[in-house]
């Protein structure tokens, strides 16, 4: 995912006080979807791929009732509850209304000690639906063994990693949150013509911009899923929709950091040379090959109520044949390269060379986004780590949970799917209390045809460097 432009259209009455006009404003106070909400509406509504946002916590023992309706209220009145209306003009991008909150789903079925993740993987099924509604839901549910379970889940359109922490915690503390759209916004005609005008002309000028860029110089011995061939489509069961392998695991934190420093990187170069061998000991990846990781970035401002407001680095990771085995030694290289994107990020001198295009492509009709998106890559290695978490986050029923994880699906995806779009693996790590926990998911079917496979290939990896792995 990647940054929208700080130049919206603003249409009267969409900012506080009643201003009106055309204005660089800040996205906290813009009504239209950006280009990265329209992204992940369309993945819903031209592609029939919803990609959906998922929080599981885990606590030992129950929760009273009072906490889980407070918390429920909460998320009721938080910036999810928004509904995407079609703008009235050709051209005009969808805005942003209320909508109805989610009732409360409380499971009184036990869960069996050994299902918590297909559990979770059950709630992450979920019709949503960011036009007609509901957009979230929130579930309980009790193990066997007396865990409490709780699942949150909420569509990409409406939320991404930090529309997550923010909601989530502010929910938990009883805070008031500001929404969308703001008081008094009154949208016209008029409003969603001049909307399109604007998205026109910045549209144009992007394609000048592109026009005189230069093109990108990149690494040909570089592994990227996009210089992959896709494997041909196999019909049959490969044509019927199917879970990728999903797992979580969940291990020390003192040994992670502490394993990290002695070879002279971080938790999260840590967590990239995992990831990276996780796809070298499937043979996803050759031993000795370089290949591009991303990184999400999280560039959400204070009273930022964009629903997305993410976007990205990438870092070439190096690794070595050990005896045949796919092996990445030097965290300290990965941190160095990755201290330089995050840096040029910030200074403004690493650009994305799809940026000027994104007014275009949302001024796209869909049948053509459905003939251009057909055969597009996912990253062949995606490793977001969402850091530390929150007191207020780790315990949002007021107890501490035992392990929280946090990740995206996607649903109605095939094997053949997955093999058109040429993935590997994308990871999500957090920390909390004196752990941390590790969501993967295997996106290539062939090397990882069921979670079982994933598990024996993440348990390989975390021995290999010391960490004992706790799977759910």
């Amino acid at each position: 995912m990647t940054a929208t432009d700080p130049r919206v259209a603003t249409p009267p009455g969409a900012l506080a006080g009643g201003e009106r006009g055309w204005l660089p404003v800040d996205h906290a106070r813009a009504n239209r979807l950006t280009y990265d909400d329209d992204l992940f509406l369309r993945a819903r509504r031209v592609l029939g791929m919803p990609v959906i946002n998922q929080i599981l916590w885990r606590f030992p023992g129950e929760v009273a009732t009072d906490r889980i309706e407070a918390f429920h209220r909460g998320l009721a009145a938080s910036p999810w509850n928004r509904l995407a209306v079609p703008g009235r003009v050709p051209g005009a991008r969808p805005r942003w209304v209320r909508g109805v909150p989610s009732a409360l789903r409380v499971e009184t079925e036990p869960v069996p000690d050994h299902a918590v993740l297909e559990w979770g993987e059950g709630r992450a099924s979920v019709q949503l639906d960011p036009v007609l509604g509901p957009t979230w839901e929130m579930t309980i549910a009790r193990t066997v063994g007396g865990e409490t379970l709780l699942s949150v889940v909420a569509g990409h359109e409406v939320c991404d990693g930090g529309s997550v922490l923010a909601t989530i915690i502010a929910a938990a503390e009883g805070d008031p949150q500001r929404v969308l759209p703001v008081d008094g916004a009154q949208v016209r005609r008029r409003d969603d013509l001049r909307d399109a005008l604007h998205l026109g002309r910045e549209a144009l000028r992007g394609l000048g911009r592109v026009r005189r860029s230069p093109a990108p110089v990149t690494d040909p011995e570089v592994l990227t899923s996009e210089r992959q061939a896709a494997q041909p489509a196999r019909g049959g069961p490969g044509a019927q929709p199917y879970r990728p392998a999903s797992i979580a695991v969940t291990s020390e934190a003192a040994a992670w950091h502490r394993i990290a420093a002695e070879h002279g990187g971080s938790a999260n170069t840590l967590l990239i040379a995992l990831v990276v061998e996780v796809l070298t000991t499937a043979r996803r990846v050759p031993p000795g090959a370089s290949l591009k990781v991303a990184l999400p970035v999280d560039t959400r401002g204070a009273d930022d109520l964009r629903s997305n407001a993410t976007t990205g680095v990438s870092i070439v990771v190096d690794t070595d044949n050990v005896d045949g085995v796919g092996r990445v030694q030097d965290l300290a290289r990965i941190r160095a390269r990755s201290k330089e994107a995050f840096a040029g990020l910030a200074a403004g001198t690493r650009v994305d060379p799809l940026e000027p295009l994104k007014p275009l492509v949302q001024l796209l009709p869909d049948p053509l986004v459905r003939r251009l998106a057909g055969g597009s890559a996912v990253p062949l290695c995606l490793c977001s780590n969402l850091g530390r978490l929150p007191a207020a986050f780790q315990a949002p029923l007021g107890v501490p949970a035992s392990a929280v994880l946090m990740r995206s699906v996607t649903q109605n995806v095939t094997p053949d799917l997955m093999r058109s779009r040429r993935g590997g693996i994308t990871a999500w790590w957090n920390e909390h209390g004196p752990d941390v926990t590790l969501g993967l998911l295997g996106m290539d079917p062939d090397h990882w045809p069921d979670a079982a496979t994933l598990r024996q290939d993440v348990a390989t990896v975390y021995r290999r460097w010391g960490l004992e792995p706790r799977f759910w």
